[in-house]
């Protein structure tokens, strides 16, 4: 070979990875370059390396195992360290001890099952939400012969549709009236179409008592009892009521219970029918076709003007 031979940079790149790996025996190998040379070039690239010290202690999980051990722990409040342990072996992972899994949901701020296994509210209303029901009272002042009355009515709210069946106004609301009111939930849920309730929150108005309870217990559902001034835990119910109140019986002076259930009822049909739902993504609570869009917008309305709503006339 005639002349220095000129190396590119990857290639002495090159020559530096594999000199180094062969050790003191690239002094007898090395025919390119001057051994000096070469280790001139180890030089300068081990002063351009910076220095990682290893920490001390086991290696860290990786974030895919950590996402495995703090995930069961999250969905599961009655697992404990062994059972999700047990649920990593069938994965087959076997590189996460008990130890591991006791201090990654501990950095999650995840508690032991044991302080963290009585479910909170909004487990329970999400577990039973497909047939969990609520209720709840509600009183409006209603001009009588004999002059002002309070009008009693009793309202139940599917809480995942939000789909709502109230019974008729009445103006002496015993304990009795309310348990005919539970005997009547089943077949009033039934004709609505909706799913049969398994359990039913309560307050602890008075006026439900134990043989609302046990209307209720005879048709296979279950009545719950909140707990004392928690209104949020029966928020649905309160927020239909404020809505109610708010759209349509605060802007008219009920006269007699006929009109009072008058007003009830188009409010009913509106809030299933017309109205959109903001926490439903604005989607009808009875559902409807997509509208064509070449159709004129007519505004219809309910009790005067008073419920107003926009649709497309069919093109």
């Amino acid at each position: 070979m005639q002349g220095p031979v000129r190396l590119t940079e990857s290639e002495r790149q090159r020559l530096i990875r594999f000199g180094l790996a062969a050790g003191p025996a690239i002094r007898d190998l090395i025919s390119v370059v001057k051994y000096d040379t070469f280790r001139r070039w180890c030089r300068g690239v081990q002063r351009t390396r910076v220095w990682k010290p290893r920490l001390p202690g086991r290696p860290s999980t990786e974030a895919t195992g950590r996402e495995l051990v703090v995930r069961p722990a999250r969905e599961n409040p009655n697992w404990g360290y062994s059972r999700i342990l047990g649920e990593l072996r069938k994965l087959g992972i076997r590189s996460v001890c008990r130890s591991t899994v006791r201090n990654i949901p501990k950095r999650h701020h995840i508690e032991p099952a044991p302080e963290r296994g009585d479910p909170t509210w909004a487990e329970f209303r999400k577990r039973h939400a497909e047939t969990l029901w609520a209720c709840d009272f509600f009183v409006t002042r209603v001009l009588t012969p004999r002059g002002w009355r309070d009008a009693s009515v009793l309202a139940f709210i599917h809480v995942k549709s939000r789909r709502v069946v109230a019974t008729k106004a009445t103006l002496h609301p015993t304990r009795r009236w309310a348990a005919d009111a539970a005997a009547c939930l089943g077949g009033a849920v039934e004709e609505a179409g909706l799913p049969r309730p398994t359990v039913v929150v309560r307050d602890n108005d008075s006026k439900f008592g134990e043989p609302f309870d046990e209307e209720l217990e005879a048709q296979g559902i279950k009545p719950e009892r909140l707990p004392v001034r928690a209104p949020l835990c029966n928020a649905h119910m309160e927020r239909w009521i404020q809505s109610l109140r708010r759209e349509c019986l605060n802007h008219f002076v009920p006269v007699g219970l006929r009109h009072l259930g008058h007003l009830v009822l188009e409010y009913l049909i509106r809030y299933d029918r017309e109205r959109p739902h903001q926490s439903l993504g604005n989607r009808l609570l009875a559902g409807h076709d997509p509208p064509d869009l070449r159709g004129e917008v007519v505004c219809r309305s309910r009790l005067a003007g008073m419920l107003r709503h926009y649709e497309r006339k069919a093109a």
